[in-house]
């Protein structure tokens, strides 16, 4: 059971754009410092979907890493923001291992 959460903001905003979103986490490794990033999320379908878990929230097809799919999703949702009229999905309450 996926207890992944898209706020109402951000589901109507993926479903005009076509009902798919992908999250993407950038593993970095061998590097001298211990980076704190968080997923990013896309509108669309990845690349390389052989990578990715699909899992369906609300209408919506949500195509997760295998890196964040893995750890507890439990209290990650995905929200809706904006800057200088620019929007543009996060996900929030990532916490670093």
């Amino acid at each position: 059971m996926c207890y992944l959460k898209i706020s109402d903001a951000a589901k109507e905003y993926i479903l005009k754009k076509g009902g798919n979103i992908y999250i993407k986490y950038h593993d970095i490794r061998n590097c001298c410092i211990e980076p704190n990033l968080t997923p990013e999320v896309f509108i669309g379908t990845p690349s390389n979907p052989e990578k990715y878990y699909v899992i369906g929230v609300d209408k919506i097809n949500v195509y997760v890493d295998s890196i964040i799919y893995e750890r507890e999703l439990e209290n990650l949702t995905i929200e809706l923001k904006s800057f200088l009229g620019i929007k543009y999905l996060v996900v929030s309450g990532w916490k670093v291992i």
